[in-house]
């Protein structure tokens, strides 16, 4: 087979891995709960009790690792339009990532390349982690149960991201459109695969998207949380960019890549949490007038809004009165 077909061949194998990806993001019927609609800024609520624990993360990262790669073997119908839109966007941005990166590498290095290298600096896994162990460590310092949780959720999912990209680096030996001080590679920004790089796909970008996507999916209520969160990890991912550290497909499986697996290391965990939120009918009590209410499995009242209807006063009206549980 010539070198040319070998590698268009392992290519497009690789992007149909990379597809199944995709396939990671929950279904309608696997979201999540609600946010609990009485959660203060910081999320820290009577109700909130975590359960994640820093002796469960092993287990949890080989039980990641696990479903990571046997998933793309395990593709259904409704993982089409998730794939499709992977390899095309994938494809479009392989096909322009040749003129991208020799575009970037003629052009001198100015102060945006500056800027870039510095935002790299603290964009990188050591950062990621360090800002995870630090919800960790608030979350216990002050008992606050969501920042604990999301310290080690996010710290799971940058280090599922850090393995996964780091054996595609390994298999797709893409070289960057530059060395180091932004020197010309050896390839002059041709974005061959198979030519003893690190390029594909972008460590920053997944790193930066998982550790975003925790932190938005567990303070999804506060919406400056969430924005900040994701405005964040699109600047490291650009500033890679700029750096001519990647090619655009770099950037954007490396990103897509992250999000996916900080989605699925969160889901995973609310789903296993659920029963928090489920609710077991209990017997009407008449000393508030007939109103059923529900507790969940493990005894206490449910945090509901359920109706009180009292007895019609002898004017023939009735009062309706709504009481929290």
């Amino acid at each position: 087979m010539p070198h040319a077909l070998h590698v268009r061949v392992i290519v497009v194998a690789l992007l149909i891995v990379l597809a199944g990806c995709f396939s990671l993001l929950p279904s309608h019927a696997q979201q999540a709960p609600p946010p609990l609609a009485n959660a203060d800024t910081f999320g820290a609520t009577a109700e909130h009790r975590s359960s994640a624990t820093l002796p469960q993360l092993p287990r949890n990262l080989l039980r990641d690792q696990k479903f990571l790669w046997l998933r793309p073997f395990r593709l259904k119908r409704a993982d089409v339009p998730w794939a499709a839109t992977l390899l095309g966007t994938t494809a479009g941005l392989i096909a322009i990532d040749r003129p991208v990166g020799q575009e970037l590498s003629d052009t001198p290095p100015g102060t945006g390349f500056a800027f870039s290298r510095r935002v790299s600096q603290f964009g990188g896994w050591a950062t990621d982690l360090g800002v995870a162990g630090t919800f960790y460590l608030v979350g216990r310092w002050r008992n606050n149960p969501r920042a604990r949780e999301t310290g080690l959720l996010a710290a799971q999912a940058v280090v599922d991201s850090i393995i996964v990209v780091e054996i595609l680096k390994t298999i797709t030996q893409r070289p960057r459109p530059t060395r180091a001080a932004g020197r010309l590679c050896n390839y002059n920004a041709t974005g061959e695969f198979f030519h003893g790089g690190r390029s594909f796909p972008s460590g920053h970008a997944a790193q930066a998207w998982a550790l975003a996507t925790v932190v938005a999916e567990q303070y999804r209520h506060n919406p400056w949380i969430r924005y900040s969160a994701f405005s964040l990890a699109g600047l490291v991912s650009l500033a890679r960019l700029t750096q001519r550290k990647h090619f655009p497909a770099d950037i954007f499986v490396g990103g897509a890549l992250g999000y996916l697996i900080g989605r699925y290391v969160h889901h995973t965990y609310a789903r296993e949490h659920a029963s928090d939120s489920t609710a077991t009918p209990v017997q009407p009590n008449p000393a508030i007038g007939g109103a059923s209410a529900s507790r969940r499995p493990d005894g206490r009242a449910s945090a509901r809004w359920l109706p009180q209807v009292c007895i019609p006063t002898s004017t023939g009206a009735a009062i309706v009165l709504y009481w929290q549980f």
